[in-house]
């Protein structure tokens, strides 16, 4: 009898097994879906379409890439949080998708950590915190005590409510105590613009979008929000080195796959994704673009993506910041 029950038990065990084995096997067996919240010509919708060929041609299948754009990203994550954990569902997600769009008052129909396991890193950046050059001052301390002796409140532009911009230019306002008051615009141009003119004093961006206004010095870059400074502005000291520590809003792409797929396949992936990223018509965009990239495997990738995640979720917490219904 016991011999019975427990050749039972094992077929069960098997049972349960061997479907996930037989399809490690056998993937990708059709064509791979990669749902992106950005819509087309988007900045991640680029980097999608640059991975797609190398992906193409590592895992055998065509890549075929999804926009689907909207509220925030709450669209793209229920989608790609529904599919089949079968390995042909990918999702290219930002750490808004991830976890902070919940948080910020809009309604999903998903859980960004159980619903998801992250595969890859597609890209990482730093924003870039920068002042009018007409205020004279040239670091964090500095304008700390332009602040405090004019007794001012600075304007502070960005691309939107709850945007990193926003982020940036709230954390820096209470994490220094300063007097800053956020001035939401439709997209980061016309902010920079004002910001150079002197209608705003202070803005964030990306390296990508400042570059030409550092270049003609109407901005100056006062810190960087990262772990590290950035290889195409290595004067420029993080927050951290002027006394801000634990202040990184690293914005990141990860690549993520529905809970329940197969570890074998995400692994597989994460290889295939690492050799796409590596590809010099790749790292090439990234690097002229200002952005971080570094290889991780499968463990690595899911403790950084963890990380710097809860990093984001402490500073939703500290600003109170929601987004606009």
């Amino acid at each position: 009898m016991r011999q019975l029950v427990f050749s039972g038990f094992l077929s069960l065990l098997m049972g349960a097994v061997m479907p996930h084995t037989a399809l490690a096997q056998n993937w990708p067996s059709k064509p791979i879906k990669l749902i992106t919240s950005a819509a087309p010509g988007g900045v991640v919708d680029i980097y999608a379409r640059r991975h797609q060929p190398h992906l193409q041609a590592e895992l055998g299948q065509p890549i075929l890439v999804e926009n689907k754009p909207g509220a925030s990203g709450a669209i793209a994550g229920d989608a790609a949080a529904k599919a089949d954990p079968d390995g042909h569902t990918l999702f290219m997600g930002s750490q808004n998708e991830m976890g902070l769009i919940g948080q910020l008052g809009v309604p999903v129909r998903y859980d960004p950590i159980k619903d998801f396991s992250t595969v890859a890193l597609t890209i990482a950046g730093y924003p870039i915190l920068m002042v009018n050059a007409q205020l004279g001052v040239k670091n964090v301390a500095e304008l700390l005590a332009y602040t405090k002796a004019k007794n001012a409140t600075l304007d502070c532009g960005g691309s939107g409510t709850a945007t990193v911009g926003h982020f940036v230019c709230a954390a820096f306002a209470v994490r220094t105590g300063t007097k800053i008051q956020y001035v939401p615009y439709k997209a980061n141009v016309p902010a920079m613009t004002d910001a150079a003119s002197g209608q705003v004093q202070l803005v964030s961006a990306f390296y990508s979008e400042v570059a030409p206004f550092i270049a003609t010095g109407k901005l100056v870059p006062l810190g960087v929000f990262g772990a590290n400074r950035l290889p195409l502005l290595p004067n420029v000291p993080t927050m951290a080195e002027q006394g801000l520590k634990d202040l990184e809003l690293q914005s990141y792409t990860v690549y993520a796959v529905p809970t329940g797929t197969p570890v074998e396949v995400q692994r597989r992936l994460n290889a295939a994704i690492l050799k796409a990223a590596n590809h010099p018509d790749v790292m090439d965009k990234v690097k002229v673009a200002g952005g971080v990239y570094f290889d991780m495997n499968l463990e690595e990738t899911q403790a950084w993506q963890k990380r710097i995640q809860s990093r984001w979720n402490n500073i939703v917490q500290e600003t109170g910041i929601k987004l606009e219904k």
